[in-house]
This record gives C-alpha cells, sequence and structure tokens, in this order.
C-alpha cells in the first residue's frame, strides 16, 4: 500500500493493483475528487417567456448545479444554432418552457432541414442525446397576450401551425407540468429537477411532473361545436383555425341524442364547455327538421348548462338567408357569417371574446344546480284550491294572496324566494356563489359556475333524462327548493319520486316564504314538510347533515349555508364511492374478486 495524492487529499490505496486490474480501476480519492456538476438547459423563446424564465433562473441558480441558458449568448432568439445543439447534447436535464410563440426558425441547411424553429430543434436534440426531458406548457385556455400569439399575429404563417403541431406533440408524449405565471413555474421547475439530481445511481428516471388530475366538472372547453356528419372537415377546419386561442371540441353525433347513455354523454361533454354553437348549413337544417322533438331537447339542455344563448355559425358556402332563418326557427339569436373583410375565423374569435373573454379562471369548475319551485300558473292552482293544513299556512302567512302570487313568474328561474320586490333565485344564487368565489382560501383557488339543471325535465316524466339527475344526485349538485311550492301536489310527487331525493352527494336547502321565528304558520309549514320529506328531515335534524338545511328565511342565512357547503358539494366528485354495480362486472370479466386497490379505481359515476 502507498499513500498518494488526488487534488489535495490524501488516503491509503494499494495503487498498483489498481493500475493492473481489467479493466484498469482509478483510484477512487481521484473519483471523489473529480465529481462534476450537473448541467441543466433551459430552452424556450424569449419575448413571450422573458419574466418566467427570469424567475426560473433565479431559483435554478441556487441549486448546486451549471445552468446553461440563452441569456449566456450575445443574441437571444437568433442565437448560433450549432452551439446551442452542442450545449443540449452536454447537458444531464433538458428544460423545455412552451408558450403560443414558434420562435425564430433558423435557415434550411443540414442541421434544419425541415425548417423548423431553434427551440423545436433543441427539444429534438435533447431526445437524440438521450437526454432527460422536462416539459411545461403554459395551460391551454390561460389568458396570455394576443401579440404573443401566433395564430392571432399571422394566421397563415407557417409558424402559427408550427406551434400548435409542436404543443399537440409534446402533450401526447410527455406528461406536461402546466404553468400560469412565473412564481409557481419555477417552484415546479426546481421541484423536478430537485428530484432528478436525488435519485440514487440505476434508478429509472424520474416521474415526469404532472399537473393534478383536473376536477370532473372543471371547464376545460372554451365551445363545444355541434355541426352535421357532412361538416365534419369544416368543423375541424374552423377549430383548427382558432386552436392557438380558444379550445373547441366538436361533434357530429350529439344533435342525434336520444337514449338516457346518449343524453348522459351529452350533459358531460357541454358541462366542460363555456359557451355551445352550431355549424348551420343545409345538411343540419335537415337533420333539425327532422325530429323536432329531440332537437328542442338537445338545444335546451345546452342552453340551460352553460347559461348563455347558442351560437350559430354559418358554414362556408351556405346561404346566409336560409342560415338566419334556422336560427330563428331554434332560438339563436346570433349568426356569424363570413365576410369580404372578416373571414369566418376571425368572426368566431371576436365573437368568443365578447361572449368569453380572454380573463378565464384557471380552475372554473360547473356545479349542478336545480331550483324546485313553483310558476305562476302553479300558484294560482295552489292558491285557489288550498284546504286542509296548506290552506292554513298560506291564510296563516298573513300576507295578501297578490303578495304572495307576485313571487312566482312565467318560469320557475322567475321565482322570487325573498319576496316581491327581490332578485330571483338565479340572481340570489348567482350573487352568494360570487361571494364564496372572492375569497379565494375557501375554494383553495377554484371558481365556481353555476350549471342550472331544469326541474322541467324531471316534472315530464321523459326519462332520457333519467341517468343526467341521477349522476348529478349521487356525485354533487346543490338543490334549492321553495317550501310552499313543496306543498303543490305535482311538485311534491315529482321531487320525492326524483334521485334528488335521497342523492347522496345533494346538497339541499329550504327557502322559507317568512320568518321561522315567527312561529305559526311556520310550525305548521315545519310539521308538514317533516311528514312528507322524511328523508330530508332526517338529515336536517337528527343526521345534522351540513349539507342539508331548512327553513331559511333571508340572504344572509343562505349566503352563510353556502359558503360552508360548496366546497364539499365540489369534492364530492374527487371522493366518488365505488360502484357495487362496476366492481361485480369487473370480477365476472376477470375471474377473481377486484382487490383494494382496484376497488379504488371502480368509483360511481
Amino acid at each position: 500500500m502507498t499513500r498518494c495524492r488526488s487534488r489535495g487529499r490524501r488516503g491509503w490505496c494499494d495503487q498498483e493493483a489498481l493500475a493492473g486490474a481489467v479493466p484498469p480501476v482509478p483510484c477512487p480519492h481521484r473519483v471523489r475528487s473529480e465529481v462534476r456538476r450537473v448541467k441543466v438547459y433551459l430552452s424556450s423563446t424569449v419575448s413571450d417567456l422573458e419574466k418566467y424564465r427570469a424567475a426560473v433562473l433565479a431559483r435554478l441558480r441556487k441549486l448546486p448545479l451549471d445552468v446553461i441558458a440563452m441569456e449566456d449568448y450575445a443574441a437571444f432568439d437568433e442565437r448560433p444554432l450549432e452551439k446551442c445543439l452542442a450545449d443540449v447534447a452536454s447537458c444531464d436535464v433538458y428544460v423545455g418552457l412552451f408558450a403560443f410563440r414558434y420562435g425564430y426558425v433558423p435557415d434550411v441547411g443540414p442541421q434544419n432541414p425541415d425548417g423548423r424553429s431553434i427551440t423545436e430543434l433543441e427539444y429534438r436534440k435533447a431526445g437524440e442525446a438521450g437526454r432527460k426531458r422536462l416539459i411545461f406548457l403554459v395551460e391551454d385556455g390561460a389568458s396570455w397576450p394576443m401579440g404573443h400569439v401566433d395564430a392571432l399575429t399571422d394566421p397563415a404563417a407557417p409558424s402559427a401551425t408550427g406551434i400548435k403541431r409542436l404543443r399537440d406533440e409534446l402533450k401526447k408524449v410527455h406528461g406536461i407540468g402546466w404553468f400560469t405565471n412565473p412564481g409557481d413555474l419555477a417552484a415546479d421547475v426546481v421541484s423536478a429537477v430537485a428530484a432528478d439530481l436525488q435519485l440514487p445511481p440505476g434508478a429509472l428516471a424520474p416521474p415526469r411532473p404532472v399537473a393534478e388530475p383536473p376536477h370532473p366538472r372543471k371547464l376545460v372547453h372554451d365551445l363545444h361545436l355541434l355541426h352535421a356528419p357532412k361538416d365534419r372537415d369544416a368543423a375541424a377546419q374552423l377549430a383548427a383555425a382558432v386552436g392557438a386561442m380558444w379550445n373547441v371540441t366538436t361533434s357530429s353525433t350529439a344533435l342525434l341524442t336520444s337514449t338516457p347513455q346518449e343524453m348522459l354523454t351529452l350533459d358531460r361533454a357541454v358541462t366542460a364547455a363555456r359557451t355551445v354553437g352550431l355549424l348551420l348549413s343545409p345538411p343540419l337544417t335537415t337533420m333539425l327538421g327532422e325530429n323536432p322533438d329531440r332537437t328542442r331537447r338537445v338545444l335546451n339542455l345546452a342552453r340551460a348548462r352553460t347559461g348563455r344563448p347558442l351560437l350559430g355559425i354559418n358554414a362556408p358556402g351556405s346561404d346566409p338567408g336560409t342560415a338566419a332563418a334556422d336560427a330563428a326557427q331554434w332560438g339563436i339569436t346570433e349568426t356569424l357569417t363570413e365576410s369580404a373583410t372578416l373571414t369566418l375565423p376571425n368572426r368566431l374569435h371576436a365573437a368568443l371574446l365578447q361572449t368569453i373573454g380572454l380573463q378565464r379562471p384557471d380552475h372554473e369548475i360547473g356545479l349542478p344546480v336545480v331550483v324546485v319551485a313553483m310558476t305562476g300558473t302553479e300558484a294560482d292552482d295552489l292558491l285557489g284550491t288550498a284546504s286542509g293544513q296548506v290552506r292554513d299556512i298560506i291564510e296563516g302567512l298573513g300576507l295578501p294572496p297578490e303578495s304572495i302570487r307576485a313571487r312566482y313568474g312565467t318560469t320557475r328561474a322567475d321565482w322570487k324566494p325573498f319576496g316581491a320586490e327581490g332578485l330571483t333565485a338565479g340572481q340570489v344564487l348567482e350573487s352568494a356563489v360570487s361571494g364564496v368565489n372572492d375569497p379565494d382560501l375557501l375554494l383553495r383557488g377554484r371558481k365556481i359556475r353555476l350549471q342550472p339543471y331544469l326541474f322541467d325535465d324531471l316534472l315530464s316524466y321523459d326519462l332520457a333524462h333519467s341517468l343526467v339527475f341521477q349522476d348529478i344526485s349521487r356525485n354533487g349538485c346543490l338543490v334549492v327548493a321553495d317550501e310552499l311550492s313543496l306543498l303543490q301536489p305535482d311538485l311534491d310527487a315529482a321531487f320525492r319520486a326524483s334521485p334528488l331525493y335521497e342523492g347522496p352527494q345533494v346538497s339541499l336547502i329550504t327557502l322559507s316564504p317568512g320568518d321561522p321565528a315567527a312561529g305559526t304558520p311556520h310550525e305548521l309549514i315545519r310539521s308538514v314538510l317533516a311528514e312528507r320529506l322524511h328523508h330530508t328531515h332526517h338529515r336536517f335534524g337528527n343526521a345534522l347533515d351540513p349539507l342539508c338545511e331548512m327553513n331559511v328565511a333571508s340572504r344572509r342565512h343562505l349566503d352563510r349555508w353556502l359558503r360552508t357547503s360548496l366546497p364539499q358539494t365540489l369534492d364530492a366528485y374527487r371522493n366518488a364511492r365505488p360502484s357495487a354495480d362496476k366492481a361485480r362486472r369487473l370480477e365476472e370479466e376477470l375471474g377473481t374478486r377486484p382487490t383494494g386497490a382496484m376497488a379504488r379505481l371502480i368509483t360511481e359515476g
């Protein structure tokens, strides 16, 4: 054994034995002393992501590693391609940030035969060199400066299709880390890189940064476009033309919806979108007219869920006059038509800007809500034919019949729960939800958007909606009921026969026509409702279920309850219970009983 020195380190080792080994073994002291720092290459376009890059670099450079970035070059977007690709090949970890710009495209040549941007070439070089690639994308629906979106600044340029093609590929090939602001992006990049550096030698590659799975009722699409099967290509081209800014889905079968399962599929597609449009054309005119009842059912569902008028889009080559007539027939108030100065994609872009706006919430969650209330006609019938306990309650209110009648209007949505001079139920709920949305801590950054479900669909005994109401009752919804309306025989029977009555995840509140503390007739109302709605009364009075509240007579009380119950209602879908039916079918298919881990995947819905 001889003493050796390796860069200031002293230790004993058998240098002759090390040198004679096959293959030769280096001195362990030298191995330890020559461990190099890990290199991370940060790639992106610059002008649109300058602040994001600065935040990421500031955090990365606090770690024990070397960061290679374009800020080290003399020029940014027009940096030397050969140098960039060499740096990518020499790095250990590649971090790619992508927004809606394709970036500088070097001249076509041996290193760039396909005319790709330097950002895409860096990404592909990292893959060819076998480097770990951590990919982060701006969320598709994020608010983003229009001047930094290639599809808007120059829709006809190759860069507009280039960035969309690249983003689509990245989403298919990689687990994506989504970002919308510099601070969160910097934290996510550092976490991903740090996790990679902590892997033991020989371990598998680390899991790629993946965003939290979206809420099942998250609004992820801006427009759901319905069209005839013959217009499939035109719909796809229109969606692609605005796809850099707006997330558009298309369907050629939704207007043919008739069965309960098809209606449930349609409902889930529409509730994931912020608005719904129709591509008007002669084939669509024929389809709509073949079954008017089916058409009205589908269009009414779309209007109700989005809370917005349907958007009519005149298909290229179609007669504007015919399209306008079709639109009027089916209650479509706005129709977009291509003109000599504005292309159809530009018209659609402008319409979506006006309807939806650029400031779409990052985590907007749809909340099913059902209002159980009489129409004016039903109120007239109840007031004119009331007898027994119902008559005693109405008379005991001490209010003129016309004052009670004034609470109700042409539709159920016209019900004014807190007096004839007050707001409608929809306005009251929108105001309450705005208050819940305001403090971010209540919903953990999420925003609620009410998605009305019409109680008329239950009263009509339309079986096409049966699975839809079962779905929201099982997985989470809000029911607001007028206690006086629950005394109306038809509404009472329809409500108790519906899935809403005993739904395990239904948040239910009943609103009183007056002050419950005033004694009679409110004691009588409570007694009658307890007898009729025994399940609801048990939840409220015996089980003390926080998602069930009765006899509420003020907006303050309603707001207080909603502030507590809505976060739990939104979380109901995340806590879906195992489905016994699905477990049985899986057991039959596999020939074995599902394990606990498998059961967690077999949920209702």
